[in-house]
Protein backbone atom coordinates (compact mmCIF):
# COMPACT_ATOMS: atom_id res chain seq x y z
CA UNK A 1 0.00 0.00 0.00
CA UNK A 2 1.17 3.56 -0.69
CA UNK A 3 0.46 6.90 0.94
CA UNK A 4 2.05 9.39 -1.48
CA UNK A 5 5.74 8.46 -1.39
CA UNK A 6 5.39 6.37 1.77
CA UNK A 7 5.44 2.58 1.71
CA UNK A 8 3.29 0.83 4.30
CA UNK A 9 3.66 -2.94 4.42
CA UNK A 10 1.55 -5.27 6.54
CA UNK A 11 2.35 -8.75 7.84
CA UNK A 12 -0.60 -10.51 9.45
CA UNK A 13 0.07 -13.51 11.71
CA UNK A 14 -3.30 -13.87 13.39
CA UNK A 15 -2.98 -12.28 16.81
CA UNK A 16 0.21 -10.51 15.73
CA UNK A 17 0.09 -7.80 13.05
CA UNK A 18 3.26 -5.98 11.98
CA UNK A 19 2.90 -2.64 10.16
CA UNK A 20 6.14 -1.39 8.60
CA UNK A 21 6.63 2.21 7.48
CA UNK A 22 9.28 3.26 4.98
CA UNK A 23 10.38 6.71 3.84
CA UNK A 24 10.36 10.30 5.07
CA UNK A 25 7.09 11.25 6.77
CA UNK A 26 6.09 14.87 6.18
CA UNK A 27 3.19 17.01 7.38
CA UNK A 28 1.25 16.76 4.13
CA UNK A 29 1.28 12.95 4.33
CA UNK A 30 0.02 12.82 7.93
CA UNK A 31 -3.69 12.43 7.15
CA UNK A 32 -3.16 9.59 4.68
CA UNK A 33 -0.78 7.72 6.99
CA UNK A 34 -3.13 8.16 9.99
CA UNK A 35 -6.10 6.87 8.00
CA UNK A 36 -4.27 3.73 6.88
CA UNK A 37 -2.80 2.89 10.30
CA UNK A 38 -6.13 3.44 12.09
CA UNK A 39 -7.81 1.19 9.53
CA UNK A 40 -5.22 -1.53 10.10
CA UNK A 41 -5.32 -1.47 13.92
CA UNK A 42 -9.13 -1.50 13.92
CA UNK A 43 -9.05 -4.99 12.39
CA UNK A 44 -8.38 -8.36 14.04
CA UNK A 45 -5.27 -8.60 16.18
CA UNK A 46 -4.04 -8.50 19.76
CA UNK A 47 -0.46 -7.30 19.28
CA UNK A 48 0.12 -4.51 16.76
CA UNK A 49 3.80 -3.98 15.98
CA UNK A 50 4.62 -0.71 14.16
CA UNK A 51 8.07 -1.08 12.63
CA UNK A 52 9.63 2.38 12.22
CA UNK A 53 13.21 1.30 11.62
CA UNK A 54 13.17 2.55 8.03
CA UNK A 55 11.01 5.64 8.64
CA UNK A 56 12.09 9.22 9.30
CA UNK A 57 9.86 11.97 10.71
CA UNK A 58 10.06 15.52 9.35
CA UNK A 59 7.43 16.84 11.78
CA UNK A 60 6.53 16.30 15.44
CA UNK A 61 2.88 15.79 14.52
CA UNK A 62 3.42 12.03 14.13
CA UNK A 63 4.05 11.65 17.85
CA UNK A 64 0.54 12.93 18.56
CA UNK A 65 -0.78 10.62 15.86
CA UNK A 66 0.79 7.59 17.53
CA UNK A 67 -0.67 8.66 20.88
CA UNK A 68 -4.13 8.70 19.31
CA UNK A 69 -3.50 5.27 17.76
CA UNK A 70 -2.29 4.00 21.16
CA UNK A 71 -5.53 5.11 22.85
CA UNK A 72 -7.53 3.52 20.04
CA UNK A 73 -5.69 0.19 20.44
CA UNK A 74 -6.08 0.19 24.23
CA UNK A 75 -9.85 0.62 23.89
CA UNK A 76 -9.80 -2.66 21.93
CA UNK A 77 -7.89 -4.36 24.78
CA UNK A 78 -4.96 -4.80 22.41
CA UNK A 79 -1.30 -3.75 22.60
CA UNK A 80 0.69 -1.33 20.44
CA UNK A 81 4.44 -1.89 20.21
CA UNK A 82 6.84 0.44 18.39
CA UNK A 83 9.79 -1.37 16.82
CA UNK A 84 13.06 0.40 16.00
CA UNK A 85 16.76 0.50 16.83
CA UNK A 86 17.85 4.04 16.03
CA UNK A 87 19.33 6.89 18.06
CA UNK A 88 17.40 9.37 15.93
CA UNK A 89 14.09 7.68 16.70
CA UNK A 90 15.09 7.25 20.35
CA UNK A 91 15.47 11.02 20.54
CA UNK A 92 12.22 11.59 18.63
CA UNK A 93 10.18 9.49 21.10
CA UNK A 94 12.25 10.33 24.20
CA UNK A 95 9.49 12.49 25.70
CA UNK A 96 7.01 9.60 25.58
CA UNK A 97 9.39 6.75 26.34
CA UNK A 98 7.41 5.80 29.46
CA UNK A 99 4.10 5.81 27.54
CA UNK A 100 4.91 3.71 24.48
CA UNK A 101 6.11 0.12 24.42
CA UNK A 102 9.37 0.46 22.46
CA UNK A 103 11.59 -2.48 21.53
CA UNK A 104 14.31 -3.26 19.00
CA UNK A 105 12.43 -6.26 17.59
CA UNK A 106 9.40 -8.49 18.06
CA UNK A 107 11.63 -11.13 19.61
CA UNK A 108 12.88 -8.68 22.23
CA UNK A 109 9.28 -7.80 23.13
CA UNK A 110 8.32 -11.46 23.48
CA UNK A 111 11.25 -12.03 25.86
CA UNK A 112 10.34 -9.03 28.01
CA UNK A 113 7.33 -10.62 29.74
CA UNK A 114 6.82 -10.75 33.48
CA UNK A 115 8.38 -14.22 33.62
CA UNK A 116 11.66 -12.69 32.45
CA UNK A 117 11.46 -9.91 35.04
CA UNK A 118 10.84 -12.21 37.98
CA UNK A 119 14.58 -12.59 38.43
CA UNK A 120 14.63 -8.97 39.61
CA UNK A 121 12.86 -10.15 42.77
CA UNK A 122 15.64 -12.25 44.32
CA UNK A 123 16.11 -13.57 47.82
CA UNK A 124 19.63 -14.44 48.89
CA UNK A 125 20.56 -16.24 52.08
CA UNK A 126 23.86 -16.57 53.83
CA UNK A 127 24.42 -19.07 56.61
CA UNK A 128 24.75 -17.38 60.00
CA UNK A 129 24.88 -18.67 63.55
CA UNK A 130 21.14 -19.44 63.36
CA UNK A 131 20.27 -22.55 61.37
CA UNK A 132 16.81 -23.29 60.00
CA UNK A 133 15.21 -26.62 59.27
CA UNK A 134 14.63 -27.40 55.56
CA UNK A 135 10.85 -27.17 55.98
CA UNK A 136 10.95 -23.75 57.67
CA UNK A 137 13.49 -22.46 55.16
CA UNK A 138 11.33 -23.63 52.24
CA UNK A 139 8.24 -21.99 53.75
CA UNK A 140 10.05 -18.69 54.31
CA UNK A 141 11.49 -18.81 50.79
CA UNK A 142 8.09 -19.40 49.20
CA UNK A 143 6.54 -16.66 51.32
CA UNK A 144 9.21 -14.10 50.38
CA UNK A 145 9.07 -15.03 46.70
CA UNK A 146 5.26 -14.74 46.68
CA UNK A 147 5.44 -11.39 48.45
CA UNK A 148 8.04 -10.15 45.98
CA UNK A 149 5.98 -11.21 42.95
CA UNK A 150 2.86 -9.57 44.40
CA UNK A 151 4.75 -6.34 45.04
CA UNK A 152 6.20 -6.42 41.53
CA UNK A 153 2.73 -6.96 40.01
CA UNK A 154 1.38 -3.98 41.97
CA UNK A 155 4.23 -1.76 40.78
CA UNK A 156 3.69 -2.84 37.16
CA UNK A 157 -0.06 -2.16 37.44
CA UNK A 158 0.51 1.30 38.90
CA UNK A 159 3.07 2.06 36.21
CA UNK A 160 0.62 1.13 33.47
CA UNK A 161 -2.11 3.26 35.07
CA UNK A 162 0.23 6.26 35.21
CA UNK A 163 1.22 5.70 31.58
CA UNK A 164 -2.46 5.58 30.58
CA UNK A 165 -3.12 8.87 32.36
CA UNK A 166 -0.11 10.51 30.73
CA UNK A 167 -1.25 9.27 27.32
CA UNK A 168 -4.72 10.73 27.90
CA UNK A 169 -3.29 14.09 29.01
CA UNK A 170 -0.99 14.24 26.00
CA UNK A 171 -3.87 13.35 23.67
CA UNK A 172 -5.94 16.17 25.20
CA UNK A 173 -3.05 18.57 24.65
CA UNK A 174 -2.94 17.48 21.02
CA UNK A 175 -6.71 17.98 20.72
CA UNK A 176 -6.37 21.45 22.25
CA UNK A 177 -3.73 22.35 19.65
CA UNK A 178 -6.12 21.27 16.88
CA UNK A 179 -8.86 23.44 18.38
CA UNK A 180 -6.50 26.40 18.42
CA UNK A 181 -5.71 25.93 14.74
CA UNK A 182 -9.41 25.61 13.92
CA UNK A 183 -10.29 28.79 15.86
CA UNK A 184 -7.53 30.67 14.05
CA UNK A 185 -8.87 29.41 10.72
CA UNK A 186 -12.42 30.46 11.59
CA UNK A 187 -11.26 33.89 12.71
CA UNK A 188 -9.42 34.36 9.42
CA UNK A 189 -12.46 33.22 7.45
CA UNK A 190 -14.85 35.54 9.27
CA UNK A 191 -12.65 38.61 8.69
CA UNK A 192 -14.22 39.55 5.32
CA UNK A 193 -17.73 39.14 6.76
CA UNK A 194 -16.81 41.45 9.62
CA UNK A 195 -15.71 44.13 7.15
CA UNK A 196 -19.02 43.82 5.28
CA UNK A 197 -20.94 44.26 8.52
CA UNK A 198 -22.43 40.75 8.36
CA UNK A 199 -20.96 39.84 11.75
CA UNK A 200 -21.88 42.37 14.43
CA UNK A 201 -20.69 40.76 17.64
CA UNK A 202 -17.22 39.23 17.36
CA UNK A 203 -16.17 39.55 20.97
CA UNK A 204 -16.33 35.79 21.34
CA UNK A 205 -13.74 35.35 18.57
CA UNK A 206 -10.99 37.42 20.16
CA UNK A 207 -8.80 34.59 21.43
CA UNK A 208 -8.62 30.93 22.31
CA UNK A 209 -8.90 31.95 25.95
CA UNK A 210 -12.70 32.12 25.52
CA UNK A 211 -13.11 28.91 23.56
CA UNK A 212 -15.80 27.73 25.97
CA UNK A 213 -17.83 30.89 25.20
CA UNK A 214 -17.19 30.27 21.49
CA UNK A 215 -18.70 26.79 21.76
CA UNK A 216 -21.63 28.14 23.75
CA UNK A 217 -22.13 30.83 21.12
CA UNK A 218 -22.30 28.24 18.32
CA UNK A 219 -24.79 26.19 20.34
CA UNK A 220 -26.85 29.34 20.89
CA UNK A 221 -26.96 30.06 17.15
CA UNK A 222 -27.93 26.47 16.36
CA UNK A 223 -30.72 26.60 18.98
CA UNK A 224 -32.12 29.84 17.50
CA UNK A 225 -32.00 28.36 13.99
CA UNK A 226 -34.01 25.33 15.09
CA UNK A 227 -36.62 27.48 16.89
CA UNK A 228 -37.14 29.55 13.74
Amino acid sequence: MRADLIDIQVEDRGEEVEISLYGILNEYQLSAVREKIEMLVSGPGVFFYVNLQNARFATEAYRSMFLEVLNMVKKQNATLILIFDSEELDEYFARYRNIFEIYKSREEYRKSGISKKVHLVGVHYEKKSISLSPGVAAFISLFLIGWGITLFALIVGQGREISDKQAQITALESQKARYIREIDRLESAIGPMRKLGVVQDTTLLSSFGVIQDWVSYLEYLEKNRREK
